[in-house]
C-alpha cells in the first residue's frame, strides 16, 4: 500500500514539476543509501505505520530514541577519528575520508528531506517529536559538519598550503564553513573541491536551519493590527 501511494504521489509530482521530482528522487536515493534507515524508519514510513496509528506518541518517542542513539554513535566515531588525527597514526587516509564523507551526505540528505521533500511523499502530515529537539539536533549536525570536514582536511593535510599541524585542518574547516576565509591556509588540488562542497552544503544547511527556527517562533501580534486600531 505504501509503495503504491508513493508511486502515485511521485507521478503527481512529476506532472506538476519535473525539476522538483528529479531532485526529490535524488534525495530519496540518498536516504535509501544512508545507514540511518537501518536504525530508524523514515518519517514517511513512520507516519504511515500501524504502530503510529495505534499510538502516535509512543511510536514517535521510540523513533526519536533510535535516532538519538544513531547520532550518539556517529559522535563517538567522529571523536575517535579526531583522536587518531591528533595521534598521527598510520591509519590509511581513505578510511576516515570515506566514513566522514558518508556522514556528511547523511546529514545533508536528512536535513533536505525533512525540510523539503518528506511532506511531498505522503498524504499524511509529517510529525516530529519536538520542535525544540529538532533545532538542537540540527545545531549538533552543524557542529558535526565542522568536525567531519576537519577530519577530511586532516586526511589530506598535504593539500593545505600553510597548514603545519593537524589542528590547522580543523581551523580551516571552521573558517571555511563560517565563510570567513582569512587566506592564511589555501587548498590545493582535490582540497579545492572539498572546500567548495563544504561552502555549498553549509550555506544550504544554514538556510534550512533558519527556516526551522522561523517556523517554531511564537507569533508576534501587534496592537496596530487589531480591529479598530490604526
Amino acid at each position: 500500500m505504501l509503495i503504491t501511494r508513493r508511486r502515485f504521489l511521485g507521478t503527481q509530482l512529476r506532472e506538476y514539476s519535473r525539476i522538483t521530482w528529479f531532485f526529490e528522487r535524488i534525495f530519496w536515493a540518498m536516504h535509501l543509501a544512508s545507514p540511518s534507515r537501518f536504525f530508524a524508519t523514515s518519517r514517511v514510513t513512520h507516519v504511515n505505520s500501524d504502530a503510529f496509528r495505534d499510538d502516535p506518541y509512543a511510536a514517535t518517542m521510540r523513533r526519536a530514541r533510535r535516532t538519538e542513539n544513531y547520532l550518539i554513535g556517529w559522535i563517538v566515531i567522529e571523536g575517535g577519528l579526531v583522536v587518531l588525527s591528533a595521534m598521527s597514526t598510520a591509519l590509511p587516509a581513505w578510511i576516515p575520508a570515506v566514513l566522514v564523507t558518508l556522514r556528511i551526505l547523511d546529514i545533508f540528505q536528512s536535513a533536505v528531506n525533512l525540510s523539503v521533500f518528506d511532506q511531498l511523499r505522503t498524504e499524511e502530515s509529517i510529525v516530529i517529536s519536538s520542535a525544540v529537539r529538532t533545532l538542537v539536533l540540527s545545531f549538533l549536525n552543524y557542529l558535526e559538519l565542522l568536525v567531519c570536514f576537519g577530519i577530511l582536511y586532516a586526511s589530506m593535510i598535504d593539500r593545505l598550503n600553510g597548514a603545519q599541524h593537524w589542528t590547522d585542518a580543523f581551523y580551516f574547516s571552521v573558517v571555511t564553513q563560517l565563510t570567513i576565509g582569512y587566506g592564511d591556509i589555501k587548498p590545493l588540488g582535490i582540497a579545492k573541491l572539498v572546500t567548495m562542497a563544504q561552502a555549498l552544503i553549509s550555506v544550504a544547511f544554514t538556510i534550512l536551519i533558519f527556516g526551522r527556527i522561523v517556523s517554531v517562533l511564537p507569533r508576534i501580534n501587534s496592537v496596530l493590527t487589531h480591529e479598530g486600531k490604526d
